[in-house]
């Protein structure tokens, strides 16, 4: 529960900082939990992958591609997937 709190003030702490409306800001957290469940499942390029996944479906919903991008890769680590 502390980790989810953490995780939820970081996310919104940068959310602020791209100037994301405080009512959609729990979109945000959404995504950012689901990030955190597939990092516990997946590594590598197979995170990778899956997260990029995650991101155009939370861009469907009508979040910005740039705050879940950054999200991505400022609160968790977590680059674009590469072309093989």
């Amino acid at each position: 529960m502390a980790f989810d709190e953490k995780l939820r003030r970081r996310v919104k702490s940068l959310c602020f900082t791209h100037g994301v409306s405080v009512t959609v800001v729990s979109g945000y957290c959404s995504f950012a939990l689901q990030v955190e469940k597939t990092r516990k499942r997946a590594r590598g390029r197979d995170l990778a992958v899956a997260v990029a996944a995650l991101v155009e479906r939370y861009v469907k919903l009508g979040l910005e591609r740039k705050v879940l991008e950054a999200i991505r890769t400022q609160v968790f680590g977590v680059r674009a997937p590469t072309a093989q």
